[in-house]
């Protein structure tokens, strides 16, 4: 985007042109007030901005900066060419002052695209726009620092050496390897369960639990990212991206280092899950890009906030369109979610009796549509917790553990795609799945029983590749060149054990 200024001589005022929004709109008092508390008073003549291109709608306050410079310069308080190849972000307070605004980070990575030399962003959103790396970012305290940065090459040095210092003393949020968050030792019994989480998080595969009131599926839940591998840096940036545009992450405190946890609450909207609004913004899919999506009492949750989740789950990325236009988030998270087997949470309960008529059951289990279920790779049933349990296992496996068979199998199957076996999609399974079983390492005993499957089960062909999936994952835990009848057996109970629970 490009913004600019024109002063004439006429009646005292200011207009801004192309698409501005109410934010951008209000600019005009904001920029005109911090302009003469910063000793840089605006023209008493006709000034006009206009916001490139024109038909674009602008939003936010973060326009308010580049306003501000470009109306400066236009009057001469800067030097011909002094912005050229500059970009700049941030609002500017009545004092003249300029503070961060959301989405930081997607303006640096544009300015870098763009071949800027310099960014000029608050100082407090330093440590994100730094991040980048493709730009030069400098933080500016006020508008009069700005405004001397674009004019003097020795202010940008002092910005230089000021940014360096800033980013020395804030170190401590470089990416770490380790996770603060609820352990997984703290939950007694549940192997069953604590298997398919490993499962779910070596893979990226989606999970739902099914258990009485109680059993321990939430717990269960909000532990997934701790045992999740730590993210990568490009991972990072993708988060960040996200949460900051969302308005979500303070600036100043650089990348997101830890994967992110949604929890929405069943009452949230479809627009609320996938991103909407009339400007579009992330929704919780996107926002858990990266991390873990949990839906607790999933057939409390609209069915058409719920259907909605079927392209994000299926692509990682959901398109938002509206009549202005469309964008796309990114939306590669790991959906867990959980429900009770019926409303009252008690059918099939060793000790209490389910209280529900068949009909109420089937309406509850009815937001589990087929192709809903069909984008969800593991189904497993989290039974009571028995005090025979209980005492066999009164200090599980903890986090740290789970997470480094995680790390192995994920190492294992990078070696593997590198010696020459590819990671499976569902288009060469429907071109191929001979060819595609081979180049997973699929065993003849294994093939056998995932096409008797295939008959015998009534598995989609999208099931079929997740079964496929959920197979090699359970080798490449056990660090298996091939995929075993053993991996497939349990890939299909895993899959299909609590669909036959649900409607008992």
């Amino acid at each position: 985007m490009r913004v600019e200024a024109h002063v004439r001589p006429g009646l005292p005022g200011m207009t801004i042109v192309g698409l501005p929004g109410v934010a951008v709109r209000e600019a005009r008092e904001r920029v005109r007030s911090g302009a003469a508390s910063a000793g840089l008073p605006l023209p008493a003549q006709r000034m006009t901005v206009n916001l490139s291109p024109a038909d674009l709608r602008k939003e936010g306050p973060g326009l308010d900066l580049p306003v501000a410079l470009a109306l400066l310069a236009a009057a001469g308080r800067l030097p011909r060419g002094a912005l050229d190849s500059l970009a700049a972000h941030g609002e500017v307070a009545l004092d003249g002052l300029v503070r961060p605004v959301r989405g930081v980070l997607s303006v640096a990575e544009t300015a870098g695209k763009m071949g800027l030399r310099a960014l000029l962003v608050p100082v407090t959103a330093l440590p994100e726009a730094a991040a980048v790396g493709h730009v030069e970012a400098l933080g500016v305290r006020s508008l009069a620092e700005a405004v001397a940065a674009a004019a003097d090459s020795r202010v940008r040095d002092r910005l230089r050496r000021r940014g360096r210092r800033w980013l020395r003393s804030r170190s401590g949020a470089a990416l770490v390897t380790g996770h603060n968050g609820p352990d997984m030792a703290e939950v007694a019994g549940q192997r069953h369960p604590k298997r398919a989480l490993e499962l779910a998080a070596a893979g990226g595969h989606h999970l739902l639990l099914v258990g009485s009131p109680g059993a321990g599926k939430t717990m269960l839940a909000r532990r997934m990212p701790s045992i999740l591998p730590p993210l990568t840096r490009d991972e990072s940036l993708e988060v960040t991206r996200i949460w900051s545009v969302a308005g979500l992450h303070p600036a100043e405190l650089g990348l997101m280092t830890l994967r992110p946890l949604r929890a929405p609450h069943h009452t949230a909207s479809r627009s609320a899950l996938v991103g909407g609004g009339s400007l579009p913004r992330p929704g919780e899919v996107s926002l858990a890009h990266r991390g873990v999506l949990f839906l607790d009492e999933l057939p409390e949750f609209s069915r058409d906030s719920v259907e909605a989740l079927r392209q994000p789950l299926e692509d990682g990325m959901v398109t938002v369109s509206r009549r202005s236009g469309s964008c796309t988030f990114q939306a590669a998270c790991t959906l867990v979610a959980a429900m009770n087997p019926c409303p009252c949470g008690f059918l099939g309960h060793p000790q209490r009796s389910c209280r529900c008529t068949a009909e109420a059951q089937q309406r509850y289990q009815h937001v589990l549509t087929g192709p809903l279920g069909d984008r969800i790779d593991l189904m497993v049933e989290v039974p009571p917790l028995t005090t025979v349990a209980l005492d066999e296992d009164m200090v599980g496996e903890s986090s740290a553990v789970i997470r480094a068979r995680v790390l192995a199998a994920q190492a294992f199957r990078a070696r593997r795609e590198t010696s020459g076996m590819s990671a499976s999609s569902p288009d060469e399974c429907g071109r191929n799945p001979r060819l595609l079983e081979k180049r997973l390492g699929m065993s003849g005993a294994g093939g056998r029983l995932l096409r008797e499957a295939l008959v015998r089960s009534a598995l989609s062909g999208r099931g079929y590749v997740r079964v496929l999936s959920v197979s090699r994952t359970l080798a490449d835990l056990e660090e298996s060149a091939s995929i075993t009848q053993e991996h497939v057996a349990e890939a299909l109970a895993l899959r299909l054990d609590v669909r036959a629970c649900v409607a008992t």
